[in-house]
């Protein structure tokens, strides 16, 4: 009994980790400073992206990069907790404030780990354009 006990706790706390893992990865990332080119391809103030943002960015994505939903780590995964999370705020808005005040700061990092990842494509394939120039 005890060693089913400190096999589930192993797992709970190894589960718990990878998410928390996982979360300081894409928040590094959304934290980056966007390019003044993609504030003005994408029409938004780096500083005031905000939670509704995200569908635009990723359309965005699709229209200047189609390969990079295929080629990005995490977008697919942050796509999907960002749906999960708009469930959530849909479904406390007007019942529990915090958790909706809660679920739009974690919206509105997604929807900036989109833009940053879009700028990084970007550069990456402005950067090989002009190499493949200049030989």
């Amino acid at each position: 009994m005890v060693s089913v006990f400190i096999l589930v706790f192993a797992a709970f706390a190894l589960v718990k980790f990878g998410i928390f893992q996982w979360r300081a990865i894409w928040i590094t990332t959304a934290s980056q400073p966007l390019s003044d080119s993609l504030q003005l391809a994408a029409g938004v103030d780096g500083a005031h992206i905000g939670a509704g943002d995200f569908n635009t960015l990723l359309n965005l994505c699709s229209e200047l990069s189609p390969d990079l939903k295929k080629k990005s780590p995490w977008l697919k995964e942050v796509s999907l907790y960002y749906r999960g999370v708009e469930r959530l705020e849909n479904a406390f808005r007007l019942k529990l404030p915090a958790i909706s005040a809660w679920a739009k700061s974690e919206m509105q990092i997604c929807s900036r780990y989109v833009a940053v990842v879009l700028d990084q494509s970007l550069s990456m394939n402005m950067e090989r354009r002009l190499a493949a120039r200049a030989n």
